[in-house]
């Protein structure tokens, strides 16, 4: 399923650039910030003041930066970016992060812009330092590649772009006796801006 998604992406993307020898090619920078509501739960505990946390596979904000090839009304898309996630208090922190990249193909029309593509996150890693806690430590998950879909408002005369986004994403925890593999998959909004 995902290399038959990576091929068609890779085949649209190619078509696109073709396509731009004919048509005249823009290439703009674009900076983006998002956050996204994740998947299952990794963990969930209490802090000693009696607070309780959790932590789900896929949730937090995100931030990147990259190019987008524009021709005509099709624009493919890469970014790189750092995201993160998890409580904070003054008595321990639980951080889940990764570095997502981001190949996607959009088409615009009007003030709309739909796209489909495909993530990498880099390595996710969660770390837990709660005081008192067993669950202390360090936990590694494989990378992962995943689905992306997204569809935006884009006026066509402001350089941004408001969107709603679905991943679908799994977590492989690679560092235990009986890896399982654990949905992230989540609902995000973001916002972009191009340069």
């Amino acid at each position: 399923m995902k290399q038959f998604t990576l091929k068609r992406l890779l085949g649209a993307s190619m078509l696109s650039l073709i396509v731009s020898t004919a048509q005249a090619v823009e290439i703009k920078g674009v900076a983006g910030l998002g956050f996204d509501l994740g998947g299952e739960t990794l963990v969930s505990g209490s802090y000693t003041d009696g607070t309780t946390y959790s932590v789900k596979a896929n949730q937090g904000f995100v931030l990147n930066g990259g190019v987008v090839i524009v021709t005509g009304a099709f624009e493919t898309q890469t970014t790189v970016g750092y995201k993160f996630s998890g409580p904070q208090a003054s008595n321990g922190s639980i951080t889940l992060s990764t570095v997502p990249i981001e190949l996607m193909e959009f088409y615009r029309t009007n003030n709309l812009r739909m796209g489909l593509g495909i993530v990498y996150q880099n390595t996710p890693k969660l770390v837990i330092n709660v005081p008192g806690s067993a669950a202390n430590g360090t936990y590694n998950f494989d990378s992962a590649l995943g689905t992306v879909a997204q569809i935006g408002w884009a006026p066509e005369k402001l350089p941004i772009s408001i969107d709603l986004r679905y991943t679908a994403i799994k977590y492989k925890q690679s560092t235990i006796a009986n890896p399982k593999n654990v949905s992230g998959n989540s609902v995000g909004m973001s916002m972009s801006f191009f340069f």
